[in-house]
């Protein structure tokens, strides 16, 4: 719909907001395994819309709103997505197990365990340039709906994850998980259509944190980040 009205113009906007009159029966119940995991989550969504995958088909008949980077939902999708980038970038340079990536109000964030490792401000450096890679690929986000034994299958080598499905997905529910490149992380979405929309990224400060932030739990590295469509906009920034 976005390119039937031009390609320029779909190449700025990031999520549709729908509201549907009619909708066909969905699968079931899709409980979002991360729903708690949110932080600096944008408020005020119009009454009666959900934010949606462009690249999702639509469910029925609905009112639909294209959303940009200009606006709130648009900038909370474009890090939200930056975000999955940058886990993804931790995965690929550090092998480290990804718990928690949300956006913020300033831009988002990862927490990943990674052993004894510390990250240092010298690897930040190639955490961009691996997150540089990705986006250069314009992977699609691609939505999966999965069974609660499917999930725990898939991530049964991240123990973070498993233990995130076990606490918050129930017996018989279904719960979804996102495709980008090589990553595949538990999410309910929305996100960008591809990567390549991820023009300019910059990693700006680390920290420590714990899992589930209980000092008894394991510590992680917390990786902060920030990204904007153009260099000139993060330049500014």
């Amino acid at each position: 719909i976005a390119e039937g009205i031009s390609k320029q113009f779909a190449g700025r906007m990031c999520v549709a907001k729908v509201k549907y009159t009619r909708r066909l029966a969905g699968l079931g119940t899709v409980v979002a395994a991360d729903e708690m995991e949110e932080e600096g989550e944008v408020d005020g969504v119009d009454q009666g819309f959900e934010l949606w995958d462009m690249s999702r088909p639509l469910e029925g008949d609905c009112e639909l709103k294209l959303v940009g980077f200009d606006e709130p939902e648009g900038q909370e999708t474009f890090w939200h997505s930056s975000s999955h980038v940058l886990g993804c970038a931790l995965e690929q340079e550090f092998g480290s197990q990804l718990t928690h990536g949300p956006p913020t109000s300033g831009g988002f964030f990862y927490d990943s365990f990674m052993g004894h490792k510390v990250v240092a401000q010298e690897d930040f450096g190639k955490i961009e340039a691996k997150a540089k890679e990705l986006a250069k690929q314009k992977a699609p986000f691609v939505r999966l709906v999965l069974s609660k034994e499917d999930a725990l299958k898939l991530f049964a080598d991240n123990p973070f994850k498993v233990h995130t499905i076990q606490t918050k997905v129930p017996d018989g529910s279904l719960t979804t998980a996102y495709k980008c490149g090589p990553l595949v992380d538990l999410c309910r979405g929305p996100h960008l259509p591809h990567t390549g929309k991820v023009e300019a990224f910059a990693v700006v400060k680390n920290s420590s944190s714990y899992f589930l932030g209980q000092a008894n739990c394991d510590s992680l590295q917390r990786v902060y980040g920030v990204s904007f469509p153009d260099k000139k906009a993060l330049a500014k920034w």
